[in-house]
């Protein structure tokens, strides 16, 4: 037992009254002469003793009466649960989250989960005093909720909570928990974490070294978990359009992944690819218990313009995720340059300028802005100026795909780039004919091009090549040759790549442009060479969104709207060349927005979507040995009257008022009692 006033112990000193009182009894005793005293001494002597035990209980009901009286002001508490050796006092801060993600739309025990979290909420602000401050925190995490609120503005809060895509890390949560309850100078303070315990988010290990971290040991964690049981779940995992450009008359490849999460296969799971409002393709699929699928569906471009997408299953009862949202533009060709040098190459001519998606042209010099360009042909260059070299690796870095043609009469300058760019440099010419022994059939610059391993194809040769200079450059072979060289190689360089052939395209000295192989090659540099933008966003990201159009900031910018219910101004900002969005958590649904005339895809993150929960005894094993965690029980109890005993224990001043009382009512009755 602990005192929550010990100072007015010092009031059991008054407990020497009584006792002085009966030690000396101050009743004057009158003298009476009789005759005959020797019956009236028997009677004496009985009466005497019954009197003395009646003044000892008298005097023992006086000495409790002031005992538990003093105790009842020194307010005394049973020890808390906790094993606290000394009782808070004073206000609290009390930070409670509650997680509001979708999987606490789910019904438990006593309805659904994010209602049972509110009441949790409600209960734990009542056992606390109505002066205390309260924080209120959710998976959105917004700036609002960095702010003390009083009891009466944490139960408005608690109404207006409403489920959100967000689904942050508990660890996360807990450490911006820390972070703002710096900010109080009160000792006592509390943390509450009320959540479903949803196996993807709740990272007990890194929520136990967040605190550990803390050189702060004055806030106590309560896990309240809420009993959430585990349902099966068909969604769409991830959607991937396998194009390398998009142009009218294409087609794009949609990969949908698919996963069944729960205990039992899905069979003809109908899968539907939905374009501009159009059904455009449907597939089925087999999906087993506990595992993944993978479908294709396919969609031919046939007008330019934003193309809006979505895929769509249907599956019950959590239905979050079963549609997948993308958007892209078409319309825009590829822009090729080829600069070539003494000797125009008619081959790649004939190649790009018959595609009517490849805007081509062909200059002697280099006498243009390179950024209007998404793939530069580097023709068997004799010389090349200072500025040309920082021109073109200058625009290498920043993203551009560059394709080098030596020329069999020097390299010398071309060297100087190669070396700008890290790449590898061409050394020694050699004239003999050397066949190529291999074909990197996985490189991306192939995808999509062969269906297994020809082993029948006929492999290009050369009649002369360069050799590689020996060096430590990142570089990755594509078409090697017998004598361990390379005929054409990849190296990456900043943002963009550069492509290396070691021998002119032409048939004096290879004959790969009469082969098949010559068209997917080339023809491929300049597809790969535009860096596709994402298709799609995931809601609830931090990252920044890079825009493809262009805004001026210095004016009003244009709405983020879903054309429908949600409008909102944005948050624009220059990084660079780029332009960038930036989400502060504004978005609350997934579906197709539109920024001026660009158009953006956004979907819930798949995190939510493993109906998989923590058991208590889990966490509380986890937890076990922490001080400063504690577990609640699962019970439909409140639990106002359990944090009451144990953050401060049972108080027990009623009780003894109640003993105090009744010591008094006894000693009433003696002094009353005749015989």
């Amino acid at each position: 037992m602990l005192f929550s006033q010990p100072a007015f112990l010092w009031g059991l000193l008054a407990l020497a009254i009584p006792v002085i009182v009966h030690l000396f009894n101050f009743r004057r005793y009158r003298k009476v002469y009789f005759s005959n005293v020797e019956r009236l001494s028997e009677l004496h002597s009985e009466q005497r003793r019954r009197h003395t035990l009646k003044q000892w209980l008298v005097l023992a009901m006086r000495v409790l009466a002031v005992a538990f009286l003093v105790l009842a002001f020194a307010q005394p508490v049973s020890v808390p649960a906790t094993g606290n050796k000394t009782i808070r006092q004073g206000s609290s801060a009390v930070s409670i989250y509650i997680d509001n993600s979708f999987s606490m739309e789910n019904a438990g025990a006593e309805g659904s989960l994010l209602d049972a979290a509110r009441r949790k909420a409600r209960e734990v602000a009542e056992a606390y005093s109505v002066g205390d401050r309260y924080q209120l925190i959710t998976n959105d995490m917004a700036g609002s909720e960095m702010r003390w609120l009083s009891r009466d503005e944490l139960y408005t809060a608690l109404d207006e909570v409403e489920p959100s895509p967000a689904a942050p890390l508990m660890s996360a949560v807990a450490a911006r928990q820390l972070d703002f309850m710096r900010q109080s100078a009160l000792l006592n303070r509390h943390a509450y974490i009320i959540s479903d315990f949803q196996q993807s988010t709740a990272d007990l290990d890194r929520l136990l070294a967040v605190r550990e971290e803390e050189a702060d040991s004055n806030v106590l964690f309560t896990l309240v978990p809420l009993g959430a049981v585990e349902a099966d779940n068909l969604f769409i995992d991830s959607v991937t359009l396998d194009a390398p450009a998009y142009f009218v008359g294409g087609t794009v490849r949609v990969e949908v992944v698919l996963r069944n999460s729960g205990s039992r296969d899905a069979e003809k799971m109908p899968v539907k690819l939905l374009v501009d409002g159009r059904e455009r393709a449907v597939t089925t699929v087999d999906i087993a218990s506990d595992a993944t699928a993978q479908t294709t569906l396919a969609f031919p471009l046939d007008h330019a313009g934003w193309i809006d997408g979505r895929v769509v299953i249907e599956d019950y009862p959590v239905t979050f995720d079963d549609s997948y949202h993308f958007t892209f533009r078409v319309g825009d060709r590829i822009r090729v340059l080829q600069i070539d040098g003494d000797k125009p190459n008619e081959s790649l001519k004939r190649l790009f300028s018959a595609d009517t998606s490849i805007e081509y042209q062909q200059v002697r010099h280099l006498q243009h802005d390179l950024t209007q360009y998404d793939f530069v042909v580097l023709n068997e260059p004799r010389t090349l100026t200072s500025g040309e070299v920082q021109q073109l690796s200058q625009w290498v870095t920043e993203g551009g795909t560059l394709l080098v043609v030596p020329s069999a009469e020097g390299v010398r300058d071309l060297n100087v780039l190669l070396a700008s760019l890290h790449a590898p440099q061409l050394d020694r010419w050699v004239r003999r004919t050397v066949r190529s022994t291999a074909v990197d059939y996985g490189a991306s610059l192939y995808r999509g091009v062969f269906v297994g391993r020809n082993e029948e194809m006929e492999m290009p040769t050369t009649q002369g090549h360069y050799t590689h200079a020996r060096s430590q450059c990142i570089k990755q072979s594509v078409i090697s040759l017998a004598d361990g060289g390379d005929m054409l190689s990849i190296t990456p360089s900043g943002e963009g790549r550069l492509y290396l052939f070691t021998t002119p395209l032409t048939g004096e000295y290879t004959d790969l442009v009469n082969q098949a192989l010559f068209v997917p090659t080339l023809y491929n540099m300049a597809l790969y060479s535009r860096s596709l933008p994402p298709v799609a966003h995931t809601l609830g990201g931090d990252s920044p969104i890079v825009l493809q159009g262009e805004y001026n900031l210095n004016v009003r910018p244009p709405e983020l709207t879903d054309g429908e219910q949600v409008s909102l101004l944005p948050d624009l900002r220059r990084v660079g060349n780029n332009q960038q969005l930036v989400l502060h958590g504004e978005l609350k649904h997934d579906g197709l927005y539109t920024l001026g005339e660009e158009h953006l895809a956004f979907n819930y993150p798949r995190r939510e979507s493993l109906m998989t929960f923590l058991e208590r005894d889990v966490i509380a094993k986890a937890i076990d040995g922490q001080e400063k965690y504690t577990i609640v029980r699962n019970s439909a109890k409140p639990l106002t009257d359990e944090l009451r005993a144990r953050d401060g224990g049972q108080p027990l001043w009623r009780l003894c008022i109640l003993l105090a009382l009744l010591a008094l009512a006894f000693e009433v009755v003696l002094l009353k009692w005749k015989r």
